[in-house]
């Protein structure tokens, strides 16, 4: 080499020697994200699965594990659950049948006892979360490292985990659809092949199983607007027959996912018009924004704790946060999404500003988020009137799950953004236009975490009311971690770390954070044999049933028995009351509907005729009550068991028929003349020819189950059979072998004309619809399941001819 060439390579050598190592990004494959989603999904939920426990909802356990057990009883005895008789003098189990035939939890319905089923959805549910998000990013065109940090902030995000605290699988469900749905719309417009309208069908009919119609319906809408937006940025509007295909596939996917939700949608579209959402107006403007999100509440996507939440651990009663003060009379629910996911949207106003798809989710977060807020903002009024489905809804704070996913999608891209704008300012050929400025990174992570840590001072010397936690270390909590976050993004964009670091850190951080929060509203408790364990009580009650049916009634606030409210029915005991949320508004008006057309069994209190009529034998109360027809019946521990010594038997016959019209039976019944015992107020179009009060008569019940009820009667002249059961359409009348009319007595119960003599009467309930929307849902899942199955085997042959296709590899040496 002369010396001038050695003179001439010296600054390119010192070059090679200050430039950073080639760089390759990290391999995070959609095989290996799935495993890494389902292993934390399994670590996190693994205490529900073992032995001697189950998980713990307020909801779940309080009311809905006796509805599961029920579900699980009725499919492995070879039918479907159809009524539901321990609840509010009987129900459709369709009014809200929630997951019942999501076909997940059949899965888990075949593989573990009943108390494995609501952790099992909860473990698929956290992995289809954090699959579809990093799908979504993907097709979105991140890269599979940012992808992966997306599909675990969306898995963790705190609307999520703070849903597990109630057992609401439904909303969870959905929720965790969301970023599939959409990935299976992008992919299928991009790429107009069939294959992923499929997969969107299957995600909206999934959904729809789910029977959280609430928050199905903020998905759908969300996916249309969606839909719309891929049609405009991909171009597909301009291309007529593209266009009509794409749209004829998405109406289809939509349509095939309605149709495997049947199951549910046929039976309960005829029960609408018999429940308390009942006409266009459903409950009305203010029961639709009852539980709004306070605008305030906005501050919880970054400190949970500084409003409080209503958390207490079942175990020991401790509150997990500090005390709620907010607006709406209770809060179990979380909006953080995270310090990681927060500092990439701030980042995101600069670094991504000029992609469609962050400005796409900037518009959705703020439309979702107005919804979110309901009465506390005027355009919820304008919803409410211009958006069909909206006035069926209360809660309006529901929408606020696909604020989060917005969030966590804008993130998704300003990390990718991020990424390109690191190695445009690497790329010494780039323009200086294309070249972002990367140490806006630290200032603008550096804005967020100042926040966070004023925050955590202000709140340091003003620590709440004594023996509350503060919400100060919910400040400290954050800021730490944004800290962490903005540490990690500065280094990265200044190539102090590489791709495969940053990856790593920010799936660590972004766990470690969305855990600690999640993990307080994760709770289990003792398994079903010991936590609903028979007591004194329920012993006492079960005695009583060989001398006939009958209703017990729990006095609200008075009594500490049942400790949670469905435990009756988990025993078998008929309850007056319960807990079920859509029960039927003509049993609701009988025992006396307050405000919002929620029961405060007010005729109970005021007329004892209704509480008579209603088959109450027995009322349970902690206080004593002294009143001249309830006499003593049981000490227990928890409280006393009254008799109600005026309680008519489950079925009696009467004489006469006081004929009403609809809308009048309750004043009728309110007449000083009505005495249920001789007559009974009927709603029919003519006369019912009976023998009149003189009438002799007796009725028994021989046989009782969930969908069939027998009873052996007998009068001296023609009587009305009266059976305390709820009245509706899909029951069915058989006296002696031949069909009888049943007629809607006594304003909401059954009656049925006899003639004189002994008879044979029997109820049974069979809804058609019910039937015809089973066969339907199995047949969308067989198609989706065959689709699925020639995809694999297409995928597999093409995987084998391109094997044999591809050259042999040439021998060694």
């Amino acid at each position: 080499m002369t010396k001038k060439t050695a003179t001439a390579a010296a600054p390119a050598r010192r070059a090679s020697m200050l430039a950073p190592p080639p760089e390759t990004e990290p391999r995070m494959g959609t095989s290996l994200a799935a495993a890494i989603y389902l292993a934390l999904a399994l670590v996190y939920f693994l205490p529900a699965f073992l032995p001697g426990r189950q998980v713990y909802g307020t909801d779940f356990s309080n009311s809905g594990f006796a509805f599961q057990s029920f579900i699980s009883k009725s499919f492995a005895a070879g039918h479907l659950p159809q009524w539901v008789p321990w609840v509010y003098g009987g129900v459709p189990y369709f009014a809200n049948p929630g997951s019942a035939y999501y076909p997940v939890r059949f899965l888990a319905d075949w593989l573990l006892p009943v108390q494995g089923i609501l952790p099992a959805i909860f473990l698929f549910q956290f992995f289809v979360a954090g699959w579809g998000m990093y799908l979504l990013a993907r097709e979105m065109g991140s890269r599979p490292w940012v992808a992966f940090v997306a599909g675990l902030a969306f898995q963790w995000t705190g609307i999520l985990t703070s849903w597990v605290y109630a057992g609401h699988d439904g909303r969870i469900i959905v929720l965790s659809l969301v970023p599939l749905l959409f990935y299976f719309l992008h992919r299928g417009i991009r790429t107009v092949a069939v294959a992923p309208f499929a997969g969107a069908a299957a995600a909206v009919g999934f959904a729809l199983l789910s029977f959280q119609i609430q928050v199905a319906w903020y998905m759908l809408v969300g996916a249309l607007v969606w839909a719309v937006f891929c049609l405009v940025h991909l171009g597909t509007v301009r291309r007529g027959r593209v266009l009509a295909k794409v749209v004829l596939l998405g109406v289809g996917a939509v349509a095939f996912g309605f149709a495997m939700g049947a199951v549910n949608f046929l039976p309960f579209t005829s029960y609408v018009s018999h429940s308390p959402r009942a006409g266009s107006e459903g409950r009305g403007y203010e029961y639709s924004v009852s539980y709004s999100m306070p605008p305030v509440n906005v501050v919880a996507m970054a400190v949970p704790e500084q409003l409080g939440l209503s958390v207490v651990d079942p175990t020991d009663g401790r509150p997990a946060f500090s005390a709620y003060h907010g607006e709406n009379g209770f809060k179990l629910h979380s909006e953080y999404v995270g310090a990681v996911a927060l500092v990439l949207f701030a980042l995101g106003f600069w670094y991504a500003r000029r992609n469609r798809h962050w400005w796409f989710f900037a518009g959705a977060a703020l439309f979702f988020l107005t919804l979110a807020f309901g009465g506390h903002t005027p355009l919820y009024h304008l919803y409410w009137t211009l958006l069909p489905g909206l006035k069926k809804f209360r809660a309006p704070d529901l929408a606020y799950g696909m604020v989060a996913f917005s969030v966590v999608a804008m993130g998704a891209l300003a990390l990718e953004s991020l990424a390109r704008a690191r190695e445009a300012a690497a790329d010494r050929k780039a323009s200086a236009e294309n070249r972002e400025r990367l140490d806006l990174v630290l200032w603008i992570g550096g804005v967020v975490v100042v926040i966070a840590f004023l925050g955590a001072a202000a709140l340091g010397s003003h620590p709440g009311q004594p023996g509350e936690p503060s919400a100060a270390p919910g400040w400290m909590r954050f800021a730490v971690f944004a800290a962490g976050a903005t540490a990690v993004l500065w280094a990265w964009t200044s190539r102090r770390i590489g791709p495969a670091a940053a990856m790593w850190i920010l799936a660590a951080v972004t766990t470690a954070d969305l855990w600690m929060l999640g993990k307080k509203f994760f709770y289990t408790i003792p398994a079903p044999a010991e936590y609903y364990a028979e007591d004194d009580v329920a012993g006492f009650l079960k005695t009583q049933q060989a001398a006939g049916p009958f209703r017990v009634w729990p006095l609200g606030q008075q009594s500490a028995w049942p400790r949670v409210m469905n435990y009756p029915m988990y025993h078998g005991i008929d309850q007056a009351g319960g807990e079920h949320g859509n029960q039927l508004q003509r049993y609701n008006e009988y025992v006396g509907a307050g405000p919002g057309t929620t029961p405060d069994f007010h005729n109970f209190l005021q007329d004892p005729r209704f509480i008579n009529a209603d088959n109450v034998r027995y009322l349970v109360s902690s206080q004593p009550l002294g009143v001249d027809w309830l006499r003593p019946a049981f000490q227990g521990q928890q409280a006393v068991v009254y008799e109600n010594v005026n309680a008519l038997p489950r079925a009696w016959v009467v004489g006469q028929a006081i004929r009403a019209g609809e809308g009048q039976t309750l004043q009728a019944m309110q007449q000083p003349g009505w005495d249920p015992r001789k007559s009974a107020v009927v709603e029919s179009p003519r006369d019912l020819a009976l023998a009149g009060p003189q009438l002799q008569g007796a009725a028994r019940v021989t046989r009782e189950d969930a969908d069939r009820v027998e009873v052996a009667a007998q009068a001296s002249g023609a009587g009305l059979l009266v059976l305390a059961d709820n009245w509706y359409p899909d029951w069915k009348a058989m006296v002696d072998g031949r069909p009888a009319e049943i007629y809607r007595t006594n304003h909401t119960f059954r009656g049925v004309v006899i003639p004189a003599g002994q008879h044979r009467v029997v109820f049974t309930f069979d809804s058609p619809s019910l039937h015809t929307g089973f066969w339907v849902w199995l047949a969308t899942l067989v198609l989706l399941a065959a689709y699925g199955a020639w995809l694999l085997v297409a995928w597999r042959r093409r995987r084998g001819d391109a094997a044999a296709a591809a050259p042999e590899p040439a021998p060694a040496g």
